[in-house]
Parts: C-alpha cells; sequence; structure tokens
C-alpha cells in the first residue's frame, strides 16, 4: 500500500513536470488574481448585507454579473482568435480588481449593476483564455493534469484568500470605526495583491493566435451541423448551473444567518471547503484514468446530493460544516474534468466555440438562478432553494450519463474520448 501510494506521488509529479514554462507564469498569476477573487466571493455579499442590501438585491447584483460573462462569452471566443491571449489576461485582472474597488466603495445603489456586470465580463474573458491556453500548451500526456492543477492552484489562492480576507476583517474591526470601514480596506489590500497578477501574465511568452488559432470555426453552418453534439454537452452544464446559482453564491450569508457566524469564522469555513475541494480536484484525474471522466462526473455529482441535503434541513453547525466540505470536494472533483472532456469531444477548430458555450450555458443559468435564489432566499429561507438545487443536479447527472456513456473507451493506462464522426 506504502509502495502504491509512492508510485502515485512520482507518476503525478511526473505529469506536473511537464508542464510548460507558460503554463507554470499562468499558474502563479492566477493563484494571485484568485487571492483577489477569493476575498470577493467570501465578502462582497457579506459587505453589502453589512451595509443594509437585501436578498433580493444581493442576487439582482450576481445575476447582473452573470449577465455580464453571457454577453460577453461568444464575442470574447472570437476576439480571442485575433488577439494574444497574453492581452486577454493582462486586460481581464485590470477590469476585475478595479471593478471590485468600485463594488466596495460606491454606494449600495443600481449603480453597482452596471460594475458587476463588467466584473462578470472581465472573469468571462479570463475563463474562456484559460482553456485553449491549456491546448495550445499542453500534450494529451499531462492536460488532464494541467487542467486539475489549473483549478487547484485556483483552490488553494481561494484558501489563503478566504482564511486572510475573513481574519482581516475581524483584525481590522478592532481598529476602526464600524465593521463596514473593517471591510472596505480589506476589499483595498485584496485588490492591491491582485494586481501583482500583472507581472507573471506579462511574462508569458506569445506572439499571437497561431494559424490553427485563427482558422478556429465560429460559422453557423458547424453549428448546425453539431448542434445535436453541442446540446448535449451544454444541457447537463446548464442544469447543474441552474441548480448551483440557486445556492452556491449565498453560502457565506447562509452561515451567517441560520447559525449566526461572524466572517472570520466564515472565512474558516470557506477555507476548509477549499481545501477539501482541493484534495477532489487532485484525486480528478486519478479517477477519470481509473473510471473514466464520465462516469467520474456523473458519480461525483450525485455523491453530492445527500450533503445538499443535510444543508437544506440541519440547524447543527458541526452537521452543516461537514456537508459544505462533502458538496464541495465531490462537486468540485468534476469541474475541470468537465472542461476536459467537452474538449476532447470536438475538433481544434470547435475548441474555442465549445468552450465559449460551455461558458455559456453555465452562466447563464447563474443569470437566471441568482436571481430567484436571492428572492426564493429573502422570503422561505435556504431550505426550499436547496432542495430545488438537488432536483436540478439529479437531472443534469442522468443526462450526462446518458448522453455520454459511450463516448470513452478504455485503453491502456487510461480511457480515450471518440470524437464522433
Amino acid at each position: 500500500m506504502r509502495q502504491k501510494i509512492i508510485d502515485s506521488i512520482k507518476d503525478y509529479w511526473g505529469h506536473i513536470r511537464l508542464f510548460t514554462p507558460n503554463v507554470r507564469k499562468f499558474l502563479i498569476g492566477s493563484f494571485l488574481i484568485s487571492l483577489t477573487a477569493a476575498a470577493g466571493q467570501l465578502l462582497l455579499n457579506l459587505y453589502l448585507k453589512e451595509r443594509g442590501a437585501s436578498e433580493s438585491f444581493i442576487g439582482d447584483l450576481l445575476s447582473a454579473g452573470a449577465l455580464g460573462t453571457t454577453i460577453i462569452a461568444i464575442p470574447a471566443a472570437l476576439a480571442l482568435r485575433r488577439m494574444k491571449l497574453k492581452m486577454a489576461l493582462l486586460c481581464s485582472t485590470i477590469i476585475y480588481t478595479i471593478s471590485l474597488l468600485l463594488l466596495s466603495r460606491l454606494p449600495v445603489t443600481k449603480i453597482l449593476l452596471p460594475i458587476s456586470l463588467m466584473s462578470g465580463m472581465a472573469v468571462t474573458l479570463y475563463r474562456i483564455a484559460t482553456a485553449p491556453f491549456f491546448m495550445r500548451n499542453s500534450t494529451r500526456k499531462e492536460r488532464t493534469y494541467v487542467f486539475s492543477f489549473g483549478f487547484g492552484v485556483t483552490l488553494m489562492a481561494g484558501m489563503v484568500g478566504s482564511l486572510t480576507s475573513g481574519w482581516l476583517v475581524s483584525i481590522l474591526y478592532r481598529t476602526m470605526p464600524s465593521l463596514v470601514n473593517a471591510y472596505q480596506w480589506t476589499f483595498i489590500i485584496a485588490v492591491g495583491a491582485g494586481f501583482f497578477a500583472l507581472i507573471p501574465f506579462f511574462m508569458i511568452d506569445t506572439t499571437g493566435p497561431t494559424e490553427e488559432d485563427k482558422e478556429a470555426d465560429f460559422s453557423f453552418g458547424l453549428f448546425k451541423t453539431q448542434f445535436k453534439l453541442y446540446a448535449k454537452l451544454l444541457t447537463p452544464q446548464f442544469f447543474v448551473g441552474l441548480g448551483a446559482g440557486l445556492i452556491i453564491p449565498f453560502l457565506n450569508l447562509y452561515f451567517r444567518d441560520r447559525f449566526n457566524q461572524p466572517p472570520g469564522k466564515i472565512g474558516l469555513f470557506f477555507f476548509a471547503v477549499n481545501a477539501a475541494m482541493l484534495m477532489g480536484i487532485l484525486a480528478g484525474p486519478v479517477m477519470a484514468r481509473k473510471f473514466g471522466m464520465v462516469k467520474t462526473i456523473v458519480a461525483t455529482e450525485l455523491l453530492s446530493i445527500p450533503f445538499m441535503i443535510i444543508l437544506a434541513f440541519t440547524y447543527s453547525l458541526p452537521l452543516a460544516f461537514a456537508a459544505f466540505l462533502a458538496r464541495g470536494a465531490l462537486m468540485n472533483m468534476a469541474q475541470p474534468i468537465g472542461t476536459n472532456f467537452g474538449m476532447e469531444m470536438v475538433n481544434r477548430s470547435e475548441q474555442a466555440l465549445v468552450n465559449a458555450l460551455m461558458t455559456l450555458a453555465w452562466t447563464s443559468s447563474w443569470m437566471i438562478s441568482t436571481a430567484i435564489g436571492g428572492k426564493l432566499i429573502e422570503k422561505h429561507g435556504y431550505t426550499l432553494p436547496l432542495m430545488i438545487a438537488v432536483i436540478l443536479y439529479i437531472i443534469s447527472a442522468i443526462l450526462y450519463y446518458l448522453f455520454f456513456r459511450k463516448s470513452e473507451k478504455k485503453i491502456t493506462g487510461g480511457f480515450m474520448v471518440e470524437i464522433p464522426s
């Protein structure tokens, strides 16, 4: 058993050593900007609530961010055929950090909605660039590890950012006139950290898109020909996005409202869930090699269901915390594998379009469900949206299995995706 663990670690390290310098620079920049994002995800809802915002307004704000993502997804994918990915990373970093600073400084009125929309656009530009970047800068041998490690770096930053930002609010509150001031200074520090991501992104070695990238196909004819496959890829993504948008953005408020937890404690909870998610993400490639990507995605979605039901009904903080950890680890284990699977299911010329469509499916569903989720929570509490999310997750898992159960074949050392002819 010990030898197997050692061999697995050696195998994992061997794949990491294959990462190109560009991938490594990207991962450093991703870690830094993700520190800022972690602070925003943890604290923004709590900060707005402290300033008197309702759950409905917070839901509308989150929905505006998702709308920004929906608007820009396809245009961003088209633009990336002609521009350097480095420019996309630099622009998205600048816009996102400035947007977060404005969200934390301006009055809590509808003026925040267009700023949230811009923030969503910036995040989308970054996400749309990520998958093609990994595909360009990796080979099939280490690609699953690149996708999973890239997501793992984001989670590591989430751990550090959640713990640090929650702790900073608690510390600063002792020396400031109000909790609002403590939140605002924490956002300033977090934004400062995000600007450092510009350094490694600027150092990425790229001379612009390749001929293959320029030949990426966004034609209506392709969409019409491949409509059936694209619909299969997007529909499960849309359903799981609907479920996630109902409750995931509000989990910090869940611990505040149901269990009366302070920002520092909630930050500790999110540190722990990011650690659990990181272990799940790192285990993902191993699971995918052993069982296949499709079975791994379906199994992890279904296994997360009991823990969501616990979150819906429990009023025990230890039980809710344990369910929070387990759900986070299971659901996020499959996310990078799902992205990798979508890229592998199509030809290279289609990858930019498919990545944009997958992002569009996810964020358009969030645009709908976050607004609904905020209103449901304000009127009915957290149990109802959690149970609706359970139903949507089950539908997503069933559809994924029905659509793709025959799309992989076992080969020596793992599985291979068969591109439909």
